[in-house]
């Protein structure tokens, strides 16, 4: 049967030239095919299930059928659907659920194609994208806001947004100009600067979940000339960049962290040098940041900060007051 449903879906045309069951049992027989019509109905059935860019309409006398062209020129290998399934997934499960529903057909194409290469595996039970870390759960994030941002991103518009800041009672308006978007732990972050803003001024980053409304509008509120999101100045406001450029860190390790680190570099010019006492020094250049404090800290024991002595200084006392919180009664 895989031959004739391969050359089955070659055949299927497009909904506005849709065919009868009839019609391509004899295109098939014109491709020296020959079954009867019921098998290729029973083959067009299965192939309707399997994938989901095959389509039919009951003409209430039998069916037409017909494709959608768009994913079925997609060529994907099953190695590559497996990819896309883990990375739809991986997406879903940190903020993007909506926006991987949107692209349902595709996903459903992706797990077509795995089941057609396996038909008796469950893939779900075979792939997965997880973490050893807890996550906390996405913000509620209304997807037509998204959708408007991003259309404003594609049109070079600016919007005027209802955005309630934390603490806030009420929402207030803003007029803002969208640079970019930021994928990030469980939400997604507008990079944009507000209306009048001066040469110079940083970007400003907005998390999703605090607009309550938002509607493009014609106003000419510039971007900063070449902005890059992957800059310096935006990290400052997306991920709390503290240091304008890469930094010495010096660790010492333990022998879990050093194996560890051995497999993952922390960063890309990781040195391990052994110590006299069975210890590790690490040493690499990396941005300071709240994620470079927040790992640090999850480490517990298993790392010293040796340098620089401003963040040692800062992570001895975050430490201190951790300790404080466990001791008495």
């Amino acid at each position: 049967m895989r031959k004739r449903g391969e050359l089955l879906l070659r055949l299927l045309p497009l909904k506005s030239q849709a065919m009868d069951t009839a019609t391509l049992h004899e295109r098939l027989k014109e491709q020296g095919v020959t079954v009867s019509p019921r098998t290729i109905q029973r083959d067009l059935d299965r192939l309707a299930k399997d994938y989901p860019h095959i389509h039919r309409e009951d003409t209430g006398s039998g069916y037409r059928w017909w494709a959608d062209r768009a994913l079925s020129r997609l060529s994907l290998l099953p190695t590559d659907a497996m990819n896309l399934t883990m990375i739809m997934d991986h997406a879903a499960r940190f903020g993007m659920q909506a926006q991987v529903e949107n692209l349902a057909a595709l996903r459903d194409y992706a797990r077509a194609i795995l089941k057609d290469a396996r038909p008796a595996e469950d893939w779900a039970k075979k792939v997965v994208s997880t973490t050893r870390f807890i996550t906390l759960r996405p913000s509620r994030i209304d997807p037509a806001i998204l959708s408007i941002l991003q259309h404003a991103l594609l049109d070079d518009y600016a919007v005027e947004a209802m955005y309630l800041k934390r603490g806030a009672q009420e929402p207030k308006t803003y007029r803002l100009k969208p640079l970019g978007l930021s994928y990030q732990d469980s939400n997604i972050y507008l990079s944009c600067v507000f209306q009048g803003h001066k040469p110079g001024d940083p970007p400003r980053a907005l998390p999703l979940h605090r607009f309550v409304s938002v509607r493009t509008i014609r106003e000419d509120i510039p971007a900063p000339e070449g902005f890059d999101i992957n800059s310096v100045e935006a990290r400052r406001s997306l991920v709390d960049l503290k240091s304008d450029v890469p930094v010495g860190l010096h660790l010492r390790l333990g022998k879990e962290m050093y194996e560890r680190l051995v497999e993952n570099p922390l960063t890309e010019d990781q040195e391990l040098l052994p110590e006299s006492d069975g210890r590790w020094l690490m040493t690499g250049t990396l941005h300071l940041s709240q994620g470079l404090k927040l790992w640090l800290l999850s480490q517990g024991d298993m790392l010293e900060v040796v340098a620089p002595i401003a963040l040692r200084e800062e992570i001895a006392a975050t430490v201190a007051r951790m300790a404080a919180l466990y001791q008495g009664t």
